[in-house]
């Protein structure tokens, strides 16, 4: 098993134990793998770009395009919500990871999922922090 898939399979435990829903659905699974492995290329290697997604995805190649289009005009500084095509998104680049860690990492959710706190829970894992210390 590869780091990344190790890193994801950490963070995906920490979201289920967070009480957080997240969906492993043909379409979702099929979006994110297309996603990371488009954008891995654009993505430097000292970081890491972590995306949310509400379900249920309807458009899933338009909704990866239009994804693909905002990371492609420049990785967001900070964190980013948009809706695209009747799904909210999230996304945020963190800076400062180890080489091993994925370029993109991607989590389709259920509505009333805390998006901001997947995000959290992911960059902890990133930068291998406690995501509830004062300094995180």
């Amino acid at each position: 098993m590869t780091e990344t898939v190790t890193v994801t399979q950490e963070i995906t435990e920490k979201v289920a134990a967070a009480g957080l829903r997240l969906r492993f659905d043909k379409v979702a699974l099929r979006l994110i793998e297309n996603l990371q492995s488009t954008l891995a290329g654009i993505v430097p290697e000292d970081q890491t770009l972590i995306f949310t997604l509400t379900a249920p995805i309807r458009l899933p190649a338009k909704t990866a395009i239009a994804i693909e289009g905002l990371v492609r005009d420049g990785p967001p500084d900070s964190e980013v919500g948009n809706t695209i095509h009747g799904n909210h998104i999230r996304l945020c680049r963190v800076t400062g990871v180890s080489a091993k860690m994925p370029r993109v990492v991607g989590f389709v959710h259920n509505p009333d999922s805390d998006a901001s706190l997947i995000l959290t829970l992911a960059e902890a894992r990133l930068l291998g922090r406690n995501p509830f210390s004062p300094e995180a």
